[in-house]
Order: C-alpha cells, then sequence, then structure tokens
C-alpha cells in the first residue's frame, strides 16, 4: 500500500537527525583518513548503519560529502534571503559574513576542501562538487541580494557577481588559506564577528549609496 503524502512527509522529517549525524560522522573520518581512505563501509560501521541505507540515502561516497556540501551552503542562503528590504544593509551583510566565515573556517568545511585539493587530479569530481554546490551556490545567492540593492538604489554596483567575490575576499581574507595550510586555528565567535563587521563597513565604502535598506 502506498504512504500517503503525509504520511511520507512525517517518514521524510524522521530521517533528518539520522541523516545529520551520518554527514557528521563521514566528516569526522575524512578528517581522520582523507577522502580516498574513507569508505562508505567504514562510516556505516561507525554510524551503526547498513550501507544500502547509506547508498540509498546518498547514492555514493561523492554524493555523500556533496550532502555535507550542500548542507553548509543552505545555511548561508537561508541566511541572506531571510531579511526583509527594510533591514538595513549594514546589518545583512554583517550577519551573512557573520554564517559565512563560521562555516568557511569550520573544521568541517576545511577538510572538504582539503580533501578536493588533495584529490584534483585523481579525484576532481570532488573538487568540482566543492565549488559548484558551495562556493558559487553561496556567491550566487548573495549576489541575488545585492541585485535587490541595486535595483533600489541602496548599492551601485555595475557587476552583482564580482561585487559578491569582493565581499567574500573582505571577509576571509588569507584565513581560509591559512586554515587550509593548518597555520592558524578555527577563530573564536569573537574574531568572526570582526571579521563580518569590518568586511560590512568596507563593502560599504565602495559600494554603498545610503545607509538604508531597500524600500
Amino acid at each position: 500500500m502506498e504512504c500517503s503524502p503525509a504520511k511520507r512527509q512525517r517518514k521524510n522529517a524522521s530521517h533528518v537527525p539520522r541523516r545529520a549525524q551520518i554527514l557528521d560522522i563521514a566528516v569526522d573520518i575524512l578528517v581522520e583518513r582523507g577522502y580516498r581512505d574513507t569508505t562508505m563501509l567504514a562510516v556505516a560501521q561507525r554510524a551503526a548503519a547498513s550501507k544500502e541505507t547509506l547508498y540509498a540515502w546518498f547514492g555514493d561516497k561523492l554524493g555523500l560529502f556533496e550532502a555535507v556540501v550542500r548542507r553548509n551552503a543552505a545555511r548561508t542562503r537561508v541566511k541572506v534571503n531571510e531579511y526583509p528590504d527594510n533591514v538595513p544593509v549594514e546589518s545583512v551583510l554583517t550577519d551573512f559574513g557573520r554564517v559565512l566565515a563560521a562555516v568557511l573556517l569550520d573544521e568541517q568545511a576545511v577538510a572538504i576542501d582539503r580533501a578536493a585539493v588533495a584529490e584534483a587530479r585523481s579525484a576532481p569530481s570532488l573538487a568540482e562538487s566543492v565549488t559548484k554546490l558551495g562556493r558559487d551556490s553561496t556567491l550566487r545567492s548573495l549576489a541575488d541580494y545585492l541585485e535587490r540593492c541595486r535595483a533600489c538604489g541602496v548599492l551601485r554596483i555595475d557587476d552583482v557577481h564580482e561585487a559578491a567575490e569582493t565581499f567574500l575576499a573582505l571577509l576571509l581574507g588569507d584565513a581560509h588559506a591559512r586554515r587550509l595550510f593548518g597555520v592558524i586555528e578555527k577563530p573564536s565567535e569573537a574574531d568572526i564577528e570582526d571579521k563580518a563587521e569590518r568586511a560590512a563597513r568596507k563593502f560599504l565604502r565602495l559600494y554603498g549609496v545610503q545607509r538604508e535598506a531597500p524600500a
């Protein structure tokens, strides 16, 4: 007998915490072993799950880590899109920058980025997925917000995609590269707050027309 739509929805919702747990375990193993030596079997064993469940949910190892990248990107997309137009641009950019820096400089994202670099020649699909589903997706969301601001005359921008990349550079500087190299630790909440505030102020000095949000 087929499940009703409501029953299927409840069933899918019940899988969410379990999927999140498995993704966290997969990243833990990735940090310990690297991408090449992380296997679906190892993840299944540590998660006390069957390989069949993992393959049914994620397809393969690449799909498993794509799900991690999508989860990280979704956090930033929701953040930049959740504000009404009457919220000041500086507040939106600061809040978005805080979330984005916390995600990109967290151990999970850094571990996946390291794996993508290390396996770029032997497993280019991972690097392609990280770029497409992570960085590009996040920048598109920010560019969409900046386009709204430009259309309302709040920001003076010729190319919103270039402006989005500028904000990312102002936010992170060389911190992401230094995290990849392992020469700095994950920044504190206070450090991330400071990065976000400074990036927003500098961005508005470059592109701002006024300090009001789109009407």
